[in-house]
């Protein structure tokens, strides 16, 4: 019942100071780490509702903890919260009450249940080697674990039973995210329980058996998306899969504006003749024959689909709209009842929904560290779990790169698109799609924003050359107007929903508690009524989004065992071959716009912290396609083990082909033609280096 895709990145550190209008306030360079995401802020992602304790788990990202509430108290109270393991991104909860949990920057899985004294234990689970789990879902009987692991490019099938344990690996493609059981008898004919699987690089989703041992086997059916999926789920009679993405057909900027990113879903019926084991259980008429509800082109749009779940006892669907701070509840899985379903406005970017009894939902409200509990249509309660407030620059910035409040004026008219920052850079991240510029002139690879802050200039293009001129360019390219031209399109005021700071609070309570005198249900803290607007002039809101990125922090490797400070043997190796054939390029800095060179004893450590920059801020033409003038800005390599497809023109699966065609004497280094001469490496020197790379 969760999917925390849309993910959003933590800020390292708050802004001390705020911009004021009409000033250029350039953002102040923090340092940023791997372990900058904890910065106080909790950032709710995940949520498991247990039917058997009645208690709901909240996946606290960016606190290392695990929250319990009671929901059927009024209001929700939060009875607990338990610290678990580096970055909670995935809960379920567990037959006869409990949960476990899977993070991102730990390998092991947790479990987490009430003693026998009321004390909250966690217990540690063997989940193999590898962190960076981003997909959780629990076998029919409850005793093995589906974890979708993108440093594994499968999923793990772990054991809930003693310490836990690894008993299979299934591949299923470029980094596996939402998983999703389908119970027996959900589909006619259906013998045995599903896995599905939205591999969000690959852009499919594959569907698995599941085993009388719990085991998954190979896909019995593939589907080809045009872009990812965040959240998938069956429902309905008969039985329907929907797939919660964007439009599935390549993205187009013919008209300078962007088209093809509206947020909707998918719908595909299940088949209805059953079969045979091996057949695709779903109907699916294959790309541009599959219905598509757009859910941009609405008179309240729900913008980037991150989550949807199932109601209680078939009670309807929910699905949040992490761009548009709302939820959307339908009464059934077709396409017209979700066009025509209302969304409920909750907090800040939701990330997760879970159905709970009664009809009633509850979102996970990231970037307000909110839970917003709706029923009858209505939202009736907001629990704090966190610091709700966002008062400074970098943090409203954080909630602008995650909003279609960025660009408040667009429209989703026609071929247009609403959309924010996080379709194409979900997380911070990449999206593995090929983006055009301004009039289709070219495209090229989504580029990820972590560690922005010390990768200057910016763009494949190499320029702009600042962080604020890359605030102003993204605002610039993607305000709608210029394609009809509009004087001072770029130039608006933009309004926030933010929460309102406590003094403020607590003025509101009292005066409603002084209008309500002698009613019951005064509003208590994390009313639904303490919000307020605040808005921003057009330069505050390119000085606040600038703050923001220069603080998205990277991600530690998951091949690297969390707080190892030295590299193994191997990727030392690695190292020493990079330094002298690659580093000319990808160059061992702390910031490629200072060109500051780190001592060798330091290079390690740093490395393992996100802390080099790992690019130049010259242009090199290396034989991919020349998109800038005479080359390519190269990317930094921090976190490139899950940057595939690689090169700007995505020609690269797997970071095998890129070694296969890198010749560090060729005239150009990565030229295809490389790879039909002898490789430059040997198998020694090719295993070094990618175990080095896949440490960044």
């Amino acid at each position: 019942m969760r999917r925390a895709t849309s993910i959003a990145m933590a800020t390292a550190l708050l802004l001390a100071t705020s911009a004021t209008a009409g000033t250029k306030a350039k953002p102040e360079r923090p340092p940023v780490g791997v372990d900058s995401y904890r910065d106080g802020h909790t950032r709710p992602r995940a949520l498991a509702y247990g039917a058997d304790d009645r208690l709901l788990y909240v996946a606290l990202s960016t606190s290392d903890e695990v929250a319990i509430v009671d929901p059927a108290a009024s209001p929700p109270r939060l009875l607990a919260r338990a610290r678990v393991c580096g970055f909670p991104d995935a809960i379920a909860s567990v037959p006869g009450g409990g949960a476990v949990v899977a993070c991102r920057f730990d390998p092991a899985l947790r479990r987490i249940r009430r003693g026998a004294r009321g004390e909250w234990r966690v217990r540690t689970l063997a989940a193999g080697s590898a962190s960076g789990a981003r997909g959780l879902a629990l076998s029919p009987d409850g005793a093995l674990a589906y974890v979708a692991s993108p440093a594994d490019g499968g999923v793990n099938v772990v054991s809930l039973a003693a310490g836990g344990g690894v008993v299979q690996t299934r591949a299923t493609g470029l980094s596996p995210r939402a998983l999703r059981v389908v119970p027996v008898g959900a589909i006619v004919g259906q013998d045995r329980p599903l896995l599905l699987v939205s591999n969000f690089i690959d852009h499919t989703v594959t569907v698995h058996r599941i085993g009388a041992d719990g085991r998954l086997g190979e896909a019995v059916q593939t589907i080809k998306l045009e872009a990812p999926v965040l959240d998938l789920i069956v429902a309905g009679a008969p039985a329907t899969l929907l797939l919660f993405t964007h439009e599935d057909r390549r993205i187009d900027r013919a008209h300078l504006s962007v088209e093809g990113l509206d947020s909707g879903v998918i719908v595909i019926r299940a088949s209805a003749r059953g079969g045979p084991a091996a057949a695709a259980p779903f109907d699916d008429p294959g790309p541009g024959k599959r219905t598509f509800v757009n859910l941009g082109e609405r008179a309240t749009p729900v913008i980037e689909l991150a989550a949807a779940a199932g109601g209680d006892g078939g009670t309807g669907i929910a699905v949040v709209g992490a761009g548009s701070d709302n939820l959307l509840i339908a009464r059934g899985a077709e396409g017209s009842t979700l066009a025509a379903a209302s969304p409920v406005d909750v907090g800040a970017n939701p990330s997760a929904v879970a159905a709970l009894p009664g009809g009633r939902f509850v979102t996970a409200d990231r970037l307000s560290d909110t839970l917003s509990f709706v029923a009858d249509g209505r939202l009736v309660a907001t629990l704090d779990v966190g610091v709700p407030e966002r008062p400074t620059p970098a943090e409203r910035g954080e909630l602008l790169f995650y909003s279609r409040a960025l660009v408040p004026n667009n429209v989703a008219d026609g071929p247009l698109s609403l959309y924010t920052c996080a379709a194409c850079h979900d997380d911070g991240d990449i999206d593995g799609r090929r983006h055009p510029a301004k009039r289709n002139r070219f495209f090229s690879m989504t580029k990820s924003c972590r560690g922005l802050g010390t990768t200057a200039p910016y763009l494949s293009l190499g320029e702009p050359a600042t962080i604020e001129g890359f605030a102003d360019n993204i605002v610039t390219t993607h305000a709608q107007g210029a394609e009809r031209g509009e004087p001072g399109f770029d130039r608006y005021p933009v309004t926030l929903r933010v929460r309102a700071g406590r003094d403020a609070r607590g003025r509101r309570r009292a005066l409603l508690a002084g209008a309500r005198r002698g009613r019951v249900g005064e509003p208590s803290e994390g009313s639904p009524d303490d919000w307020e607007k605040v808005t921003l002039s057009p330069d505050e809101l390119r000085a606040a989004l600038a703050a923001y990125m220069v603080r998205i922090p990277p991600e530690p490797s998951p091949f690297v065992r969390p707080g190892r400070r030295a590299l193994e043997r191997d990727a030392r190796a690695g190292l020493a071959l990079f330094r002298d054939g690659c580093a000319g390029c990808h160059q061992l800095v702390g910031d490629s716009a200072n060109s500051d060179r780190i001592p060798g004893n330091r290079i390690e450590r740093r490395l393992l912290a996100g802390e080099v920059a790992l690019t130049d801020a010259r242009l090199h033409a290396v034989g991919t396609p020349v998109l800038g003038n005479g080359g390519n800005n190269p990317p930094s390599l921090r976190g490139v083990w899950e940057a595939a497809p690689y090169f700007s023109d995505g020609s690269a699966r797997t970071l095998e082909e890129v070694l296969r065609r890198t010749d560090p004497d060729a005239p150009q280094v990565h030229a295809p033609a490389n790879a039909t001469r002898p490789p430059a490496f040997s198998a020694t020197q090719s295993a070094a280096l990618l175990a080095f790379l896949r440490a960044l």
